[in-house]
């Protein structure tokens, strides 16, 4: 069973595919001042303008084929589910957020992963990762693999994520950035971001992708 904590979204959609959302999710911890104690309505209040600072800020790498329209945070019990199954806590912007970088280098399917590091080099909750829509780093072979300084400062619009989830504090507002697992109900604080040079391709998004085919008959 999991122990009981909070569920953070944001997400939005693709200025290229309007009808097309992505969406990333962080769990905020279940301890003292956050998680199960989070006032999720007031915390998005809260929240809303440094998210869509971070979003809108051209070094964390967001593509402007891309808007943050929504935040979200609702608690989740120990079932792993929402506790609330009738109220959904979440904040809408009225003006939607872009990316701040001017174009993709390689397709929207793409995204240089986010990877949440803990102390725990290994077991239940050591680990996480977010796909944002980032596809806006250079390539510098056919693996599209990025350059060192790409990756660092992939790395680092991770950790000021994180710094942007924990800036609201106070009674209620006070949120900690977590692994949560259903084994053992682990949490685990993230205490840092890590990224790899070379973009994942997300399926989901890449199977959205239509092509035509040729045929070319060959007589017998």
């Amino acid at each position: 069973m999991y122990t009981p904590h909070v569920l953070f979204a944001m997400g939005g959609s693709w200025a290229t595919d309007p009808s097309e959302i992505w969406e990333c999710t962080v769990r905020l911890a279940a301890d003292g001042g956050g998680g199960d104690t989070l006032d999720c309505a007031a915390w998005l209040t809260a929240s809303a303008t440094q998210m869509s600072s971070w979003f809108h800020a051209s070094e964390n790498g967001m593509s402007t084929a891309a808007t943050l329209r929504w935040i979200k945070a609702n608690h989740v019990g120990t079932d792993g589910t929402y506790a609330d199954k009738t109220t959904t806590h979440v904040y809408d912007y009225g003006v939607p957020s872009t990316g701040g970088v001017l174009a993709g280098s390689v397709p929207g399917y793409c995204s240089l992963a986010m990877t949440w590091e803990t102390a725990n080099a290994r077991g239940p909750g050591h680990r996480g990762r977010i796909f944002p829509p980032n596809n806006t780093y250079n390539v510098s072979s056919s693996v599209f693999k990025v350059s060192a300084t790409s990756r660092d400062a992939n790395a680092t619009a991770g950790s000021q994520l994180l710094n942007a989830l924990k800036a609201s504090t106070g009674p209620g507002l006070t949120a900690t950035p977590v692994i949560a697992s259903k084994v053992n109900g682990a949490i685990v604080p993230i205490v840092g971001c890590t990224s790899d040079d070379i973009y994942d391709v997300q399926r989901r998004r890449k199977n959205r992708v239509v092509g035509s085919r040729s045929a070319v008959h060959v007589p017998a």
